[in-house]
């Protein structure tokens, strides 16, 4: 796999098509100050793409390419699984959820969405297996 393709692919994730959406949830979500708090999502997503844009392109061998786009997806992958988690459980006793942590989820899926599409759906499926095994049995 190229850095070129790779940083093609992460930079072509739109994060004005990120805000737009985020907009729409943050508005409804009876925030005090939706914009900056889509804002600030914003960042935190942007900052991700472009670290992982930065780590990349310091990389020369596909093969390292390939796998270091692994390892990132698991780390978003654990962000997501995380934050849903929280939300669920947040939802279940209180009846609602911190915007910040529904408005990260969904900025980190849609850049797992950006990430998948690089990697190949046999790793992807062994990926998402591990992650949601128990601890005992994962290792």
């Amino acid at each position: 796999m190229s850095a070129d393709r790779v940083t093609t692919a992460l930079n072509a994730y739109s994060l004005d098509e990120l805000r737009a959406g985020l907009g729409e949830f943050a508005a409804g979500s009876g925030a005090s100050n939706p914009d900056a708090l889509v804002a600030e999502v914003v960042g935190w997503i942007g900052g991700l793409r472009d670290q992982l844009v930065t780590l990349v392109t310091t990389i020369e061998d596909p093969d390292e390419i390939e796998t270091t786009l692994a390892i990132n997806y698991v780390e978003l992958k654990s962000k997501w699984i995380a934050l849903n988690t929280k939300i669920n459980y947040t939802v279940f006793r209180s009846g609602t959820c911190d915007p910040v942590d529904a408005l990260r989820a969904t900025g980190v899926s849609t850049l797992l969405m950006t990430v998948e599409e690089l990697l190949e759906q046999s790793d992807i499926e062994k990926i998402t297996e591990f992650l949601a095994a128990p601890l005992r049995s994962a290792a």
